[in-house]
This record gives C-alpha cells, structure tokens and sequence, in this order.
C-alpha cells in the first residue's frame, strides 16, 4: 500500500506472464456491448413493429412503455459497457508497455552481468570485491528504469480504478 491509500503494484506481478487462459478483459467487455447494443436495436425493430400487430387498447399502451424503458436501459448498459472496455483496454494497453520496459531493463541488466532482485532492484552480482563504479552506475540507471515501469503501471491501475468509480451506477426500474 502506498502512502497515498492506493496498492502498489508488485515488480513480480509487472513481469508475470499472464496466466494460461488470460483472456483480454476489454474485448470482453467490447463483445458484451456489441450483444447489447444489437439487443435494443432488435427490440426497437420489434417495438417499430408493435402497433401493425398489436390493435390499440388491450395493453398495448403498457407493452409500449415497458418496451421504450428496456430499450433505455440496454442503451444505457452499452454506454457503460463501452466505457468500461475503453478503460479496461486503456489499462491493459499501458501494462504492455510498462511490463515491455521493465522486462528490457532486466534483460541489459543479465546480458551486464547484474542480478535481478525479486524486488526489482538490480545489484552487481555478490561477491567480496567492490564492483566499480560503472557497474554501480548501471545498476542503479536500470534499477530506476524498473522503477519507472512500476510507477506506470501503478498509474493505469489508478487511472483505470478512477474511470470505473466515475461510471454512473445502474438505476433500478
């Protein structure tokens, strides 16, 4: 947890392959508001549709405004839904591309001959001489390079935490 409230994101989960299965979270989320977006669209035909069918009185006025209020709400589910997979998109975008420059980092610093902490921090190899200062220097320069992965990450974790709590919550009907 950081000091501003927010959790951290780990080094060891920025270089994680993603688990067997992973699936991108944003599509998902973009083929739910495509099914979405397509079921109001079939039920505004039908509602089109409705009064050629449908003769007046017999609860017609009442399947109209049950109609008008679905087709509503399945508008409103694709806003969110299509707003959710920009985010949920946004943030898998900017993971690739921080766990992209750590996992650069950590490949300079083995072909150097430095050592990879599982806390990112990347040391000259132990031993009982004292590295020279350039061997410091490099570690340090990719240490801060990780470092800035991390803090990219962080900030689309936030980023993306921010946009869902803006999304306005379902209304029941």
């Amino acid at each position: 947890m950081t000091t501003d409230g927010t959790a951290a994101l780990p080094y060891s989960r920025l270089v994680a392959a993603p688990p067997p299965g992973h699936v991108d979270q944003g599509e998902r989320w973009r083929q739910a508001a495509q099914a979405v977006g397509e079921a109001a669209d079939e039920l505004r035909r039908l509602h089109r549709l409705l009064p050629g069918h449908w003769q007046a009185g017999s609860g017609q006025q009442e399947a109209d405004e049950v109609l008008r209020r679905l087709v509503r709400q399945l508008d409103e589910a694709y806003d969110a839904y299509t707003r959710i997979a920009a985010a949920v998109a946004g943030r898998e975008h900017d993971l690739a591309q921080a766990r992209r420059l750590a996992r650069e980092a950590v490949a300079e610093a083995r072909l150097a001959g430095l050592v990879v902490t599982p806390a990112g921090e990347v040391v000259p190899p132990s031993g009982s001489v004292t590295p020279p200062m350039a061997v410091r220097a490099t570690a340090g320069r990719l240490t801060a390079r990780i470092v800035e992965a991390t803090t990219r990450a962080e900030a689309a974790e936030q980023r993306v935490a921010e946009e869902l709590a803006g999304l306005p919550l379902p209304h029941p009907r």
